[in-house]
């Protein structure tokens, strides 16, 4: 029997794509490889995926779907070295702008290509992280996007930005690194593996997926203009020369939020915690890519 390819599908990514013909797509790249699709349905998938992947023994993995299906996917398969392959078809697609996969046709391209990538994860308290964590204003506004109840959509996220503007607020937090103990305010605070959020706005200009360390970014603006020039600084990808910027680099962190930021792990809100962990864990797992470091 020949290896096959797994495509994990999560059903409910992408509002308005073609799946069947993504999948047709699909299945010209894997050529002679029979390709199995494995739609997730929010139970128990993490398992169920674990034992498909213990039973079949695929050679590789495409996922189909945001940064929320590639984490969920990668938690699952720790125990197993499988090149994973990235289908951006997800509301969050951070960490595939990260591997410079933009769209469908990069992401067709990067599998064709063979060129995989050895790339760390973030362990925060026992959680994976791929991309990006953070404190505050992000993971609010995703809190907020998650409880519209009646609608979804753009519209939906514009109504919660709105809502997380109107209550943006500096919060406590204090970070040990490096042996240094530090006390700081910001509305926001990234835990960073990746360079860039999935709008392109780079947060973490001097990030790289495979370096083995993590970058802590504080932001605390204060008032109308120093937010507009931290949102211009993002897209300049020049955000570590802003004033109300601060940016510390290691291998591993704790960090404490006495005052109950909400707090996110690649676009997943956790419940409400009160101190983190995290530690580096480097070359953890083979992407294709489109970069090359």
């Amino acid at each position: 029997m020949k290896e096959h390819i797994l495509y994990i599908l999560n059903p409910i990514s992408g509002s308005g794509v073609d799946r069947d013909a993504i999948y047709k797509s699909l299945e010209k790249i894997a050529g002679d490889s029979p390709l199995e699709v494995f739609e997730t349905n929010g139970k128990n998938d993490s398992e169920r995926i674990k034992d498909k992947i213990q039973t079949d023994k695929p050679k590789m993995i495409w996922i189909g779907g945001g940064d929320g299906t590639i984490r969920m996917v990668a938690s699952a398969i720790q125990d197993f070295d499988i090149p994973l392959a990235i289908i951006p078809i997800g509301s969050a697609n951070g960490l595939a702008k990260c591997l410079i996969i933009d769209d469908l046709e990069d992401a067709f391209r990067a599998i064709k290509s063979g060129n995989i990538r050895k790339l760390d994860a973030l362990n925060i308290n026992n959680e994976i992280c791929l991309h990006m964590s953070d404190f505050g204003f992000n993971a609010g506004l995703i809190k907020k996007f998650e409880q519209e109840e009646s609608e979804r959509g753009m519209m939906a996220y514009f109504r919660s930005s709105l809502k997380q503007f109107q209550e943006m607020k500096p919060y406590s937090f204090q970070i040990q690194i490096n042996g240094e103990e530090i006390r700081t305010q910001a509305k926001m605070l990234i835990i960073a593996n990746g360079d860039q959020y999935g709008t392109g706005a780079i947060i973490n200009p001097a990030g790289k997926l495979d370096d083995g360390k993590m970058e802590i970014i504080a932001l605390n603006p204060d008032g109308i203009d120093q937010m507009a020039e931290i949102s211009v600084a993002m897209f300049r990808g020049n955000l570590d020369e802003s004033e109300s910027v601060k940016i510390w680099s290691g291998k591993e962190a704790t960090i404490s939020n006495p005052d109950g930021a909400d707090f996110q792990i690649d676009g997943e809100v956790m419940p409400d915690t009160e101190k983190i962990e995290v530690i580096c864990e480097a070359n953890k797992y083979r992407f294709f890519s489109l970069r090359k470091y």
